[in-house]
Order: C-alpha cells, then structure tokens, then sequence
C-alpha cells in the first residue's frame, strides 16, 4: 500500500528537541507543545517530504502515563483525528518503559500487513535497529526524522540501518515547542487520591475551603496561556477529570493556604468542580 505513517518516541522527541531549540537541558514537566493540533500537522508535513509525499495513514504518538490519568496534552493529542496515541509507563525511577516495544510491535505489524509503503521515525534509540531491518525485509522504506542534529541524538548504528536520515531543526523545534515555569514546591504539598466525578452541588464543604480555592483558582489562571486554556476548555467537554499536571498544584495550593489542613474527599471534589467551572466561565469571558 503506498501509504506512509509516522511514529513520534515523545520521550525522545521532547528531550532532544528542548535541548536543539533551548540549548540545555530540560526536565518533561517542564517542556510543552504550544499547540498539539499545529504539532502534528506540521510533522506530518514534515514527514511527507521524505516520502515522495505519499498519502498519510496516520501518525502514531507514544508517550508514558504521568500518573493514573491522562497529561492535558495527551489527551489533547488522543482527540486529534488521523492520529493514535500508544502509552508506555513511567516508572519508580521516573524512567519510561514499554514505548519502545509499542513502536516495535507497530513498526513490524503495519509492514507486515502490507499497510504502509514508508515509515517515518522521530527517534534515536538503537533498540530499534532490528525492527527497522524487520520492517525493510517487508518492502518498507523507514526514515529518520531527527530532532536536531542526528550526530548528537541519533544512534549511529540505527542511522545506517535507515533508508535516510533528516533533521527537524532548532527554529522548528521552538516554533513548536515551549519552556514552561518550574513549580516551587509546597511544603504543605498533598498527593490527591484518584478523582470521582465531580458533583454539581456544594453539599457540606465550608465556605472557607470554597473561598481559598476560588482565589488559588483565580491566581492560576491568570499563568494559563492561551493555547493551554483552549485546550483545558476542550477537555472538559469530554471529561470532568483536571488533568494532573494542574490537579496537583490545585490541591497543595489550597491547601497550603488553609494552613496545610488535607482535605476529604468530597472537598477534593469540590475544589476540582470549582476549576473546572472557573475555566468553562473565563474561556467564555
């Protein structure tokens, strides 16, 4: 079939390409997309260009879990039509494991199966050597798409295993991607338990717990970018869970306002209904 997919190693994709556009290195939490949906379009662009542009399949994003919930933009990018996302895990050691497998698994299965002519790979990890010479033995042309300078991030061994190695370069990579503020650490900081949906109604929680969060709420908005905001909006109109990476500064941050009291359930839940409304109304606003 002349098709081509693309398989994104968001591990490697965010780290490489932070370092090529920033010039240092950075931690995850604090690199973001300014737009998933422009991301991927301009990738796929990107792709189709070593491809002879061939027509898309789709484009596979494989990424770990940040805890048990979705990433606001994991799910940003879940919700992008044409494009699968695969997630691995992160483990104790804050390490990723299982994306290369699921790279692996697709790579091997789409060629096999005769679904795709080209492979394009944003990667530099040369435990995929043998699936590229794999998917090779099966007719398919795989290339290499590097974020930043292949000499310094892509595996020489998978660079000559590959049909052609090409670059994404630093002014792209900063087009795309951002630096977000590092977090200062609560000493009041609270590890929420697994969120329940969230009720309409206040029920029994204090008037002091509800006017802590509306001022924590009002000050976190006022940090959310645009693009992050139309995202959140998005989310919430298909789930009523906060994304973690905003969850956990939520709850600390009241909390360490109310003198570092840890909180029920029900005013966990509260507080969550409290965000998710405040961005539903500023988004309108």
């Amino acid at each position: 079939m002349d098709r081509y997919a693309v398989f994104v190693d968001a591990g490697y994709f965010f780290a490489a390409g932070a370092q090529a556009a920033f010039g240092n290195h950075t931690p995850r939490k604090q690199i973001a997309l300014k737009s998933p949906a422009a991301t991927l379009a301009d990738l796929c662009h990107e792709a189709a260009l070593v491809t002879d542009n061939l027509p898309l399949l789709r484009a596979y994003w494989y990424d770990a879990m940040p805890g048990p919930r979705l990433s606001l933009e994991q799910s940003a990018i879940a919700m992008l039509a044409g494009v699968k996302l695969r997630l691995g895990a992160i483990n104790s050691a804050g390490e990723q494991k299982g994306v290369d497998s699921l790279i692996v698994t697709d790579l091997i299965d789409l060629a096999r199966n005769r679904a795709i002519a080209d492979a394009v790979v944003v990667t530099g990890d040369e435990d995929l050597r043998i699936a590229v010479q794999v998917a090779q033995s099966f007719g398919v042309r795989v290339h290499i798409l590097a974020a930043g300078d292949p000499s310094k991030n892509v595996s020489p061994a998978l660079q000559m295993e590959a049909d052609s190695v090409t670059a994404l370069g630093a002014d792209w990579l900063a087009t795309h991607l951002e630096l977000l503020p590092a977090v200062a650490k609560t000493a009041a900081a609270v590890t929420p338990p697994n969120q329940a949906p969230i009720p309409v109604a206040k029920t029994t929680v204090s008037d002091e717990i509800g006017a802590a969060a509306i001022v924590v709420i009002e000050e976190m908005l006022k940090t959310i970018a645009p693009e992050q905001l139309a995202q959140l909006v998005q989310h919430f109109s298909t789930q009523q869970t906060v994304p973690p990476e905003y969850d956990r500064p939520l709850v600390a941050k009241v909390s360490a306002s109310l003198s570092g009291k840890r909180f029920t359930g029900e005013e966990n839940r509260y507080i969550r209904g409290l965000f998710v409304r405040a961005v539903k109304n500023h988004r309108r606003t």
